[in-house]
């Protein structure tokens, strides 16, 4: 049947099928190419984004400063919203320790630096907020014995604390202040090494790279799917403050995410400072300076404890909290802080209520994260949370004992920013227009492939059921008595042919009909074959063939085959 095909036809069918070879063989060239650049490696293009972050990131503080403290007995305690004091934050990864199982170890030092042109205050305004070092103490000790209660009682009323305290904003932040229970727990051998000399939401955290502790990560050097998941944080892969799952470390730190997300997925982000993962689930697609993204978005399992889903009820550590707070008491040495969205969003409505001063609002408080999915890079941030202390009556403190119930007071919120600069969201749209093109193009091979190679079997099928006898390929089968019979003919001269009278024939003279067919062939042997083909006539030339010779007319001693 080959033999009978035109060359167009082997063309079709050929090139078809190498078409449809590449097509198949690209997504693993494709994938071999990003893998190179993907993968956290010295000199990928990841591990330099991730190293020293290229992306400019601020974070804009928003402290609830506290109005009618003197009412704090008989009146809801109201906020107004000062800020935002604005710090550019600037994160680099050191202590780098890659690990043979395809992780990298590492610390990470962040420095903060007080943009004042972009801030609604200065770092000397004074906020009022509530005594959290005096709230910490009565809580750590409301289970101890009375006696120590009381005594705990005495000595703050002695140094005259208050249950609020006015602090400047540098104070509150990176400068810290001083207090006469941190200077007493410093002899103490229990809290001598937890406790520093001062308190501040980011005290001695500025260039530290001891405060967040060492992470473990995934490079995706086996895996490119998990990279930049964190497998350890300070040696361990779990957690002691959740109990189960919810105490699993989880997720990625937020600064790297695999490849090819999709809308099913749901992100993870670790916290150090939250002792817990973050998760996000898909919202919407978005766009970000012309790059199609999927966005993410904070949603009630980081605020729940088992109310809406029964899977966050091991978060539900101590007694039992509103629709709209995580407890992280555990993980902050006792102290009674929550975590909350910014303004209860989210929350129980009761939340809003025990409080005045605070709007909840979709656009200012929801935590979102857009991120280009065939790449997994982050395009835009708004990382927002609110951290809350709990106030509760106390009998046994002259502080505490005339509150009118528990309530959770709002002390501060942040909103975490980072965005693509427009020279990076080139670089990514130029590496997704890529790979879009090359995927197009394989799919658009491997298309033409298929056609190609279909119709070329098609038009061979369609030749060979109208190739015409004698274009066929005729075989020829010999008995090796023929052959030695034609070879001895064609050795012999041929004689001068003479007159001579006929002679009549005996019976005994003349051969039987076998022996004048096949004079050689002797009676008591079968006859051996054997096949050959036979040249076969072709009606016209063909630019791809050689035109074969005339076939010889069939001889009495052998037999055509034709192979149809």
């Amino acid at each position: 049947m080959i033999g009978a095909m035109s060359c167009y036809t082997k063309l079709a069918i050929v090139g078809g099928l190498v078409l449809t070879a590449v097509s198949l063989l690209w997504p693993t060239v494709l994938t071999t190419l990003m893998y190179k650049n993907l993968k956290l490696a010295p000199g990928s293009k990841s591990f330099q984004h991730w190293k020293e972050t290229p992306v400019p990131m601020y974070i804009d503080i928003y402290f609830h400063n506290w109005t009618n403290p003197q009412e704090v007995y008989t009146a809801t305690p109201h906020f107004n919203q000062m800020g935002p004091y604005r710090f550019y934050e600037k994160r680099t990864k050191v202590k780098l320790v890659w690990n043979d199982n395809g992780t990298v170890s590492y610390r990470q030092t962040r420095h903060w630096y007080f943009d004042e042109t972009y801030s609604n205050g200065t770092l000397t305004d004074k906020i009022t907020t509530v005594n959290m070092i005096a709230a910490t103490a009565a809580h750590k000790l409301r289970y101890h014995q009375r006696a120590e209660q009381i005594a705990m009682s005495w000595g703050l009323t002695s140094l005259k604390y208050e249950v609020e305290m006015v602090k400047t904003v540098k104070e509150l932040m990176f400068e810290g202040y001083s207090d006469h229970i941190l200077s007493i727990l410093k002899y103490h051998p229990e809290y001598n090494k937890k406790v520093l000399d001062k308190f501040g939401w980011f005290y001695k955290r500025n260039g530290s790279d001891e405060i967040d502790g060492i992470f473990n990560m995934d490079t995706g050097a086996n895996d490119l799917t998990q990279v930049g998941k964190i497998r350890t944080w300070n040696g361990e892969n779990r957690s002691d403050f959740f109990p189960g799952k919810c105490g699993e470390i989880a997720g990625t730190s937020g600064e790297v995410f695999p490849p090819w997300l999709t809308t099913k997925d749901r992100l993870g982000l670790f916290s150090g400072d939250l002792c817990r993962t973050i998760y996000l689930v898909y919202n919407k697609e978005a766009s970000f300076k012309g790059i199609n993204g999927l966005e993410f978005i904070g949603s009630y399992d980081n605020i729940d404890s088992g109310i809406v889903d029964p899977e966050t009820s091991c978060y539900a550590t101590g007694e039992p909290t509103p629709l709209g707070l995580h407890n992280i008491t555990s993980c902050r040495y006792g102290a009674p802080f929550f975590v909350s969205y910014p303004h209860f969003y989210l929350g129980d409505p009761w939340l809003t209520t025990q409080v005045s001063g605070l709007q909840p609002n979709e656009d200012l408080h929801r935590f979102s994260l857009t991120v280009e999915p065939t790449l997994g890079v982050p395009l835009d941030v708004k990382g927002r949370f609110q951290v809350n202390i709990m106030l509760e009556p106390n009998r046994h403190y002259l502080l505490y004992r005339d509150l009118p119930g528990r309530v959770y007071m709002p002390l501060l919120w942040f909103d975490q920013r980072a965005s693509l600069t427009d020279p990076l969201a080139d670089e990514v749209r130029l590496m997704v227009f890529l790979h879009n093109l090359s995927t197009s193009a394989a799919t658009a091979l491997l298309v033409v492939g298929i056609v190609m190679a279909a119709s070329g079997i098609t038009w061979a099928c369609r030749d060979f059921n109208k190739t015409p006898p004698n274009k066929l390929l005729h075989y020829t089968v010999y008995t090796i008595a023929a052959v030695a019979a034609s070879t001895s003919r064609l050795n012999t001269p041929k004689p001068t042919p003479r007159a001579s009278p006929r002679a009549s024939p005996t019976p005994s003279s003349r051969p039987s009909r076998s022996q004048s067919r096949n004079p050689s062939r002797s009676p008591s042997r079968s006859p051996s074959i054997y096949l050959r083909p036979s040249p076969r006539p072709s009606p016209r030339s063909s630019p791809c063939r050689i035109s074969p010779s005339p076939s010889p007319q069939p001889r009495p001693n052998h037999l055509t085959v034709d192979w149809r």
